[in-house]
């Protein structure tokens, strides 16, 4: 998935958890939580595969369900002595959201069909517990971004981007009525 997708789909994940936790409101911080969780995993998992190559695959150490929980658990515990865990929460449901909306549509209809031939692109979830898939294409962002076509996969993630951004803006949030305000009084130097 490529990031506008995993922002989309980690903003429409956040919405089910704000209604079920009153905890989790769309304040400012909580949604640049948010940005910055879904895009977690490719922050360093890409760069220590690809540039360094510390890392076997770009998706191991961070896309690993392992790491995530250990990682927002200990944020967790420091979050609380702050009362903020909404900031936790929010960065854990972009975190957790990217490593599953990886897998992709072909794994999980193949998965729900009973193809387990599919279980081998699932396991990064359990890195360093079981080995990353290989990747034909875990080369660089270069050739990520030289490849990149309007498939209709990629096409999906825009219209996924649109239907967020746009819930987003008449959510009434207190996140989008910043930036209403902020583009209302840009808008008008012009």
């Amino acid at each position: 998935m490529w990031p506008w997708g995993h922002l989309a789909f980690a903003y429409l994940c956040l919405l089910l958890v704000s209604r079920i936790s009153e905890r989790v409101t769309q304040s400012v911080g909580v949604v640049v939580a948010l940005v910055f969780g879904s895009q977690f995993p490719d922050l360093v998992d890409k760069p220590l595969a690809w540039s360094v190559t510390v890392l076997p695959s770009g998706r191991s150490l961070a896309h690993s369900l392992l790491t995530a929980a250990v990682v927002l658990y200990i944020l967790s515990r420091l979050s609380a002595r702050y009362d903020r865990q909404d900031l936790v929460a929010s960065f854990g449901v972009g975190w957790v959201s990217h490593s599953l909306s990886d897998l992709g549509p072909g794994v999980i209809i193949g998965l729900f069909r009973g193809d387990m031939s599919q279980i081998q692109w699932t396991t990064y979830l359990l890195w360093p517990v079981l080995e990353s898939p290989p990747y034909p294409n875990d080369d660089s962002f270069a050739v990520h971004f030289s490849e990149l076509q309007m498939t209709p996969y990629v096409t999906a993630q825009f219209l996924l981007l649109g239907l967020a951004v746009g819930i987003w803006f008449v959510s009434g949030a207190e996140s989008a009525r910043t930036v209403r305000v902020w583009l209302r009084s840009n808008i008008q130097r012009f």
